[in-house]
C-alpha cells in the first residue's frame, strides 16, 4: 500500500495560474500564448504562488535549454503572493514565435511538481504614437503652446520612447517617455516659444529599444510679439535679426530688463 502511494504521489501535478501577462489557471505541459515583444525588450511573467493543492510553490524556474539563443533570464524571484520570471529578449532577435518553458517546484512536497509552456511572439513595430495640437492658433511670446502625444503599446513589456523636435532645446528639450505594456496612455509637450514671428517644426518619437521611428508630426507656430518679447527676442535668438542690427540688438537687450510682462 505503501508502494502505491509512493508511485501515485510521484506522479501527482498541480495546477500553475497565471496572472500576467495573461490571467489563466494552467495544467502540467499546457502551452499558453502570452503576447508579443520586440527585440530589445525585457518582460515579465507572473504567476500566483498557490498550487491549488493546498500549499504554495516555493520557487519558480526557466528552462535554460528551451531559451532561444540570446535570450536572458535577468530574475527568478519568489514575493509574499507571487512568482516572478524577467527575460530579455537580444536586440537581433529574428521575428518569429519561441516557446520557453517555466517550472515551479516546493521542496516539501517533492511528490509535486509542474511545467508550462509561454509562447513569446517577436515582432518589430508593437508601439504607435500619434501628435495632435491641444493650445489654440495665436500664441504670443513666452506663452506656453501645449501638443499632446497619444502612445498605443500592444507589447507585454514596457516601451521607452524619446520624443525630440526641431525646435531650439530652449523652447522644447525633449522628452523621454515610459509607456507601459499592453496600455493606451497620453502625454502634454509643452513648447514655450521666445521668439516671435512663424516658425514650421516636427516632433519625432523614437523607441530606445529597437531604435525604430514610432511616429512623427509637423506643426507651425506663429508667435504674436509683445512689447517686452519684441525687445529681448535677441536674448533668445536671431532669426529676424542681421549682422549689421548687432549694436540694436545690444539695445533692446537692455531695453527688455526695463519692460514689464
Amino acid at each position: 500500500m505503501f508502494a502505491l502511494f509512493l508511485l501515485f504521489s510521484s506522479v501527482v501535478v498541480a495546477d500553475a495560474e497565471m496572472l500576467y501577462p495573461v490571467s489563466s489557471v494552467l495544467k502540467a505541459g499546457s502551452t499558453v500564448q502570452i503576447g508579443s515583444v520586440s527585440p530589445g525588450q525585457v518582460f515579465e511573467v507572473i504567476f500566483s504562488d498557490d498550487s491549488g493543492f493546498g500549499f504554495e510553490w516555493s520557487k519558480i524556474i526557466v528552462d535554460r535549454a528551451s531559451l532561444p539563443t540570446g535570450w536572458v533570464v535577468l530574475s527568478e524571484e519568489s514575493t509574499d503572493a507571487s512568482l516572478v520570471v524577467a527575460i530579455k529578449v537580444p536586440e537581433g532577435a529574428k521575428p518569429n514565435f519561441y516557446l520557453i518553458t517555466i517550472g515551479f517546484s516546493n521542496p516539501f512536497e517533492p511528490g509535486f511538481d509542474e511545467s508550462v509552456k509561454a509562447s513569446v511572439v517577436v515582432k518589430h513595430s508593437l508601439v504607435d504614437v500619434a501628435f495632435t495640437r491641444i493650445t489654440e492658433e495665436g500664441s504670443v511670446v513666452g506663452e506656453d503652446v501645449v501638443y499632446r502625444v497619444s502612445i498605443s503599446n500592444a507589447s507585454i513589456a514596457p516601451y521607452a520612447i524619446d520624443v525630440t523636435s526641431t525646435l531650439p532645446s530652449n523652447w522644447f528639450d525633449g522628452k523621454t517617455i515610459e509607456a507601459k505594456p499592453n496600455a493606451s496612455e497620453e502625454f502634454d509637450l509643452v513648447v514655450k516659444p521666445l521668439v516671435y514671428g512663424k516658425n514650421n517644426f516636427s516632433f519625432k518619437a523614437v523607441t530606445k529599444e529597437d531604435n525604430l521611428v514610432a511616429g512623427s508630426f509637423s506643426s507651425d507656430l506663429n508667435v504674436k510679439p509683445t512689447l517686452k518679447g519684441k525687445f529681448s527676442s535677441v536674448l533668445t535668438g536671431f532669426p529676424f535679426f542681421t549682422f549689421s542690427l548687432t549694436p540694436f540688438q545690444a539695445i533692446n537687450s537692455l531695453i527688455s530688463f526695463v519692460i514689464p510682462n
